[in-house]
């Protein structure tokens, strides 16, 4: 039977917490015996991003995953009026709007869901 690994953490909404979501994402995959982590790195910078930008704290962390079945995240903030929008940023100079853009094309699924008093956007990476 496979024993499902989990992280959770809660993180204020100043920009320094992307960095902290980054190093407790890649310490956990170590954990977990993941072999490559950089994808799911790189995708929580922008979940924790948005929902620091477009979200109001206290926002939570959530990784789970098991030997063979591959690596969830969510992140849950307190915002449930502000759904994340998959942007075409078709300006290539403007600054934002393109996170979830990576997130869509990197990550095997995503989405969002309403939860209590807010929101969680979640993404998946097949083992």
């Amino acid at each position: 039977m496979a024993v499902m690994l989990e992280l959770r953490a809660t993180l204020s909404a100043e920009p320094e917490q992307v960095a902290e979501a980054r190093r407790l994402v890649a310490g956990y995959l170590r954990e977990s015996g993941e072999p490559d982590g950089e994808v799911a790195v790189l995708l929580v910078s922008e979940l924790v991003t948005n929902a620091i930008l477009h979200g109001r704290a206290p926002l939570e962390l959530r990784a789970q995953s098991a030997p063979g079945s591959g690596l969830r995240v969510e992140v849950a903030d307190h915002d449930p009026s502000r759904p994340p929008l998959l942007n075409t940023a078709e300006n290539l100079t403007e600054p934002g709007g393109r996170g979830l853009q990576l997130v869509d094309s990197l990550a095997d699924r995503w989405g969002w869901s309403e939860s209590g008093d807010g929101k969680v956007v979640w993404f998946e990476l097949d083992a």
